[in-house]
């Protein structure tokens, strides 16, 4: 785990609702960038269930749709999903199937909101303190011209359209861990199929192989798509729900084929 010590630390109280100086928020910043573009190399590689609640009002009003359970393999700085199929990993990647998916949760998502190439606009919020973390909260704008971002759609065919990136970042304010996100599709083209994305990921420390790391905790995607049927009215409205258990080390055993990196 990197540790990074800053002059808040010493703050109690209102002490440390108070906004830094302009010269600390950016300070901390530029070491929260450091923690997120290591991210990945402090991770070890692990395997976990991902549960994904759905719904939609695709028929209707908002109502379940079904829940997908996917066993998530993190190696070679990489993820894979496949689906579990009566309670046995299938050779299905989650993407095989229909309705709205997310993906990135596992550092990819935070580190192209710092990347330097990204060009991030960050600006300062607010201090905030619960009885577990005290977090530094910034809002961000990832702009479209300088993203990694995508947008996917697939009826009869698939549609890929880039997109910037907006949210806010909740950042610990003794390690410079992201500890909760906020991550809406920003400047999403006119013509795409795909009218709104919004995501949350909150993170929680969890055991793997006897040490704890800061993996994703949960997660929630709503997303609205142009409606492919006639008696709907112009849009269908999507949520998936997502939950990250049974962490546990990867052992290697056979090959895992990643195919393309997942973007």
């Amino acid at each position: 785990m990197i540790r990074f010590a800053t002059a808040a630390l010493a703050l109690t109280g209102a002490a440390f609702a108070q906004a830094p100086s302009p010269e600390d928020q950016r300070a901390f910043l530029e070491k929260a960038r450091a923690v997120a573009l290591a991210y990945s190399n402090l991770l070890p590689d692990f395997v976990c269930t991902e549960v994904i609640e759905r719904s939609s009002d695709e028929f209707g009003s908002m109502r379940f749709l079904d829940t997908l359970e996917v066993q998530l393999t993190y190696a070679q700085k990489k993820e894979d999903y496949k689906l579990i199929l009566g309670g046995k990993v299938s050779n299905l990647p989650l993407e095989s199937y229909w309705g709205a998916l997310s993906f990135g949760e596992f550092g990819s998502t935070v580190r192209g909101i710092f990347e330097p190439q990204s060009r991030t606009e960050f600006r300062w919020e607010k201090a905030a303190e619960t009885k577990k973390s005290r977090t530094y909260v910034y809002s961000y704008r990832v702009p479209r011209a300088s993203s990694r971002f995508t947008l996917a759609h697939k009826l009869e065919t698939e549609r890929v359209a880039a997109i910037g990136l907006r949210g806010r970042l909740e950042i610990d304010a003794e390690t410079g861990m992201v500890l909760r996100l906020t991550a809406d599709a920003d400047e999403i083209p006119a013509d795409f199929p795909v009218l709104q994305s919004k995501r949350v990921i909150e993170y929680a420390f969890v055991d793997v192989g006897g040490r704890r790391y800061l993996l994703p905790a949960r997660a929630e995607t709503q997303m609205s798509t142009l409606s492919h049927r006639r008696s709907r009215a112009n849009y269908v409205n999507y949520r998936n729900a997502v939950q990250f258990r049974a962490y546990r080390k990867f052992e290697v055993e056979s090959t895992v084929n990643f195919g393309d990196d997942i973007k």
